[in-house]
């Protein structure tokens, strides 16, 4: 019984570390970029953007995130473009894919110097948010929604006007990660051309899927 207790009490004391101190525990400070940038996405693996992380895992990927953003030059941040997917966050809500039961794929993509959507994706259904991001300095933006439209099988069923908002702060941003606080945490990486092919793809363009390689 006793090794039981201990045993619990060192699981506890574990668990309630923080990301300072996992952060020195990481012994970070020899680390590359790229490879710190590797282990966030490997900390990150199989938690469901977080929604599964334990305090653990948290303050594993908060430690990590802690020592990109030491090495950022917040006078250097790559511009806001392209598409994104969620690696990770800490909000248990909507944004970060879960609905129900179940958490999808979690993708942001910037539209110009000012829209931009959000969108989760769950087998071939897709929540898509409108919105639009208004600069507060070089690191804060100011976030408004517009619009939520559902689609099917890429077919839209519906769109309503939505109205509320939040900020965003930038913590690290290069060409294929993002960091930022909404206040939760979020990790977003850039996707690229080598991605795995989703769904709504197949969908938007489904002749590119069926030309004969030959």
């Amino acid at each position: 019984m006793r090794w039981l207790l201990a045993a619990a009490a060192a699981a506890a004391t574990t668990r309630a570390l923080t990301p300072t101190q996992v952060r020195s525990q990481l012994a970070l400070t020899g680390e590359t970029t790229a490879a710190l940038k590797t282990q966030i996405i490997k900390a990150a693996k199989g938690t469901r953007n977080g929604v599964d992380a334990d305090e653990r895992k948290r303050a594993t990927v908060a430690a990590l995130c802690d020592e990109l953003e030491a090495r950022q030059d917040k006078q250097l941040f790559s511009p806001l473009e392209g598409e994104h997917s969620l690696v990770f966050t800490t909000v248990q809500g909507g944004s970060s894919g879960k609905i129900g039961p179940f958490v999808g794929d979690v993708t942001q993509t910037f539209l110009d110097d000012v829209k931009f959507v959000n969108s989760v994706e769950l087998g071939p259904l897709r929540l898509a948010l409108q919105a639009r991001r208004t600069p507060k300095d070089g690191q804060t933006y100011r976030v408004d929604f517009e619009s939520l439209g559902v689609e099917l099988f890429g077919v839209k069923l519906f769109e309503k006007a939505m109205g509320g908002g939040g900020a965003w702060k930038l913590r690290y941003v290069d060409d294929d990660l993002r960091i930022m606080d909404t206040p939760s945490l979020f990790v977003l990486k850039r996707r690229t051309a080598a991605d795995d092919v989703g769904l709504r793809d197949v969908l938007a363009d489904p002749a590119r899927f069926m030309e004969d390689p030959d």
